[in-house]
């Protein structure tokens, strides 16, 4: 089993924490009414809460929370195979998870702006092969070109900043892993596209671009932050931000001009990250034409959603937690 919304499992911790909030609100309760008045004086002239229905309430409304985030979080099991015959050509993503990718220009940042991208580029691809990229210091293969879209989603998702222990950014290497996966002799067209905020500080990212174009692969560069740029938060929780040898905050700015020249020595073209997005179904018309190899055939996993296996309990158990009577009356 998979989750295919795996953030919303971190709804778990809230749990245990509404149930010491919900305990410290009960003995805060009990504790005025004891400067009131006398407990069972008082029990007699209101409703007294039936202790141990109001607990098993909150046991059943406790599991229809636990049930209803185990839903959104969205389970599937894997349902088969399909087989796919490709319509296009193939493609690979370069995706920049340097430490200046956690600049906030986009929320919650940089990087989290241009996940959420590429998931709205891979749903328009279809059936095209996709490949990830990831680089920082380095680069490396993240997945490799597939048309199962699930398994690309999932390599995707755990891609963060850290995961290569290298610092800083290499363009120019992650051009290169680019073009290796891509260059196999086949006689499929072929494109990268690179998601970063061009602050790269090693290699001739154009000339390899320059290179890529020769074998007939398209670069793409897509420009995530602003001109004005935004500090970098550091990475050890502490809220601070992160400092030059100086002791001045350094701002990450979204190099433009490295992008551009970039994209057109790739023959490709350079597009600014939007909160819209329109550049998305840019990016796609112009890749769309791509022709993939004659008769290419591969095969990728189904999954099934089993969310109503999570919801319905969760609806259920909401449903007992809120007919149960938590108090009685008592008679005089």
């Amino acid at each position: 089993m998979r989750f295919y919304e795996p953030d919303y499992l971190w709804f778990y911790l809230t749990i245990p924490a509404t149930g010491a909030l919900i305990l410290l609100m009960s003995r805060f309760r009990n504790r005025n009414i004891r400067k009131i008045g006398n407990p069972d004086t008082l029990g007699r002239l209101m409703n007294r809460m039936n202790r141990v229905t109001a607990n098993i309430s909150l046991l059943f409304l406790a599991l229809g929370l636990m049930f209803t985030v185990g839903a959104l979080s969205r389970p599937q099991y894997p349902g088969g195979v399909e087989k796919v015959e490709t319509t296009g050509g193939k493609i690979v993503i370069a995706l920049d998870v340097s430490l200046s990718m956690l600049a906030e220009d986009f929320q919650p940042n940089r990087l989290e702006k241009a996940k959420r991208q590429i998931i709205d580029l891979l749903d328009k691809l279809k059936a095209q092969s996709a490949g990830l990229v990831v680089f920082a210091g380095e680069a490396f293969v993240q997945c490799p070109p597939t048309v199962d879209y699930s398994a690309f989603r999932m390599f995707l998702d755990v891609a963060d900043v850290g995961i290569i222990s290298d610092t800083g950014t290499d363009l120019a290497d992650a051009i290169n892993v680019a073009v290796r996966l891509l260059d196999d002799g086949s006689a499929a067209d072929k494109a990268i596209v690179i998601f970063t905020d061009g602050e790269t500080f090693e290699g001739d990212a154009a000339k390899e671009a320059s290179e890529a174009a020769g074998l007939g692969i398209r670069v793409y560069a897509v420009g995530v932050g602003s001109s004005a740029g935004r500090p970098i938060p550091a990475t050890d929780g502490s809220g601070n931000l992160k400092k030059d040898s100086e002791g001045e905050i350094v701002i990450s700015r979204l190099d433009i001009d490295e992008l551009t020249e970039i994209a057109e020595k790739g023959g490709g073209k350079f597009y600014r990250a939007t909160p819209g997005e329109e550049e998305i179904d840019e990016i796609y018309a112009d890749i769309k034409g791509l022709e993939g190899e004659e008769k290419e055939k591969k095969y990728r996993t189904l999954y099934d959603e089993k969310y109503t296996w999570f919801l319905l309990p969760g609806i259920i158990f909401f449903s007992i937690s809120y007919f149960i009577p938590a108090g009685r009356r008592n008679e005089l």
